[in-house]
């Protein structure tokens, strides 16, 4: 990761602006007159230097509260690889079918692959798009048997390289395998600065997730519609079901994101040089909805060209337990929300959002599962695999 100069780097944000809702969005947009939100964008040089630190947690903590979304720059993450790994993707989407389904994603047990256009739905909506994911490049374990090892232990395994892809695009493994490294490192330095700033131990999320942190890289493609063509939206309104996701956009636009207090929508513009990050539905349930996890969709895309768009989850190791809930620390009891107040799937029910993902176990359970908490999650977005080679209908 390149050296990162401590530097009195200014805070810079970045309105977004309010849209009406499109007419398949679950929810309606208000029309009350509103301090339009902003998502802040904040300097990872700012967390890393000592003098700053300070002022970046309050920041972040402000961002998380209030959106659940803000956009990261000065990330250290090479500008060249970044623009490699957005030309391979697009590069991949542009083979011919036949070549793509060479890695389709009920190929193995292991949730990796290539997805068809529509293929996948997110709340109840079939999603128009082509999808693409990694994980850890890891050796499947020797010991798994279906219906008898705990399904999450299938995840483990190698991602799919098949020999006549690797011949069209050389640099196709390289590139996506260094980028997923360079995404880890990022992604453990914004849960450090998340510990800090719930007044948590620097290294709480790096222990919980421990050695072996588990992530899902899915490169998609939007293609664009014609105005006024009934398709399906790009992608339904939903919440990310883990603890971090970063996201890398091209400059096509159509992600929002949707305002916790008043419901309206909007969008989350492309800014070159940064990534948006977002939290997910664990965060909000271990800080008992003190953090936000934003929900979002993508609209059709009509602008006459495609939009490719790359999300980093980023998740503890399989076999991390997670507790219930953080314990309320001295300084930021502030944070907390009461445990009397309404919970995580009550809220959820109350904004009408169904991505028909994993449940969480009840308040009073101590800890939960993440490996059966993330096999819940990719197991119903692909039946297929389930149904292939879990021995079993979703």
């Amino acid at each position: 990761m390149p050296t990162l100069l401590c530097k009195d780097a200014a805070l810079t944000t970045e309105p977004i602006s309010t849209q009406t809702a499109v007419a398949c969005a679950p929810l309606t947009c208000t029309t009350a007159e509103r301090m339009i939100p902003k998502a802040a964008t904040l300097s990872l040089q700012d967390y890393l230097c000592p003098a700053t630190r300070p002022r970046f947690l309050n920041d972040m903590r402000t961002s998380l509260t209030e959106l659940g979304t803000f956009y990261i720059k000065d990330h250290g993450v090479s500008p060249a690889l970044i623009q490699n790994t957005m030309a391979i993707v697009r590069d991949y989407f542009s083979l011919p079918l036949n070549e793509k389904k060479k890695m389709l994603i009920g190929n193995t047990r292991h949730f990796r692959g290539y997805k068809l256009m529509g293929e996948e739905f997110t709340n109840n909506q079939a999603d128009h798009r082509e999808q693409l994911q990694f994980g850890p490049e890891d050796e499947p374990l020797a010991s798994f048997q279906p219906g008898t090892s705990a399904d999450h232990t299938g995840l483990q395994g190698p991602n799919q390289w098949p020999v006549s892809t690797l011949d069209a695009l050389p640099r196709f493994r390289p590139c996506i395998l260094e980028y997923m490294d360079q995404l880890e490192i990022l992604s453990t330095h914004l849960m450090e600065a998340v510990a800090l700033s719930l007044d948590l131990d620097a290294d709480y999320f790096r222990n919980l997730f421990g050695l072996n942190p588990y992530y899902r890289l899915k490169c998609a493609k939007y293609p664009s519609v014609a105005q006024g063509k009934s398709a399906t939206i790009g992608c339904g309104a939903h919440k990310d079901t883990g603890f971090l996701t970063v996201l890398l956009q091209d400059m096509v636009g159509g992600l929002q994101g949707q305002d916790p207090v008043s419901g309206e929508w909007m969008d989350t513009r492309p800014i070159p040089d940064t990534f948006i990050v977002t939290l997910g539905e664990s965060i909000e349930r271990l800080t008992d909805g003190a953090y936000q996890a934003t929900v979002h969709r993508v609209l059709n895309n009509t602008s006459g060209q495609d939009r490719y768009s790359i999300p980093f989850f980023f998740d503890p190791a399989l076999d991390a337990q997670i507790p219930s809930r953080l314990k309320e620390s001295g300084k930021n009891k502030v944070m907390m929300i009461d445990s009397e107040n309404a919970s995580l799937e009550d809220l959820v029910e109350g904004l009408n959002i169904h991505d028909g993902l994993a449940p969480y176990p009840k308040k009073d359970t101590q800890t939960w599962s993440n490996g059966e908490h993330i096999f819940e999650t990719v197991h119903r977005c692909h039946p297929e695999v389930y149904s292939r080679w879990y021995g079993r209908e979703a």
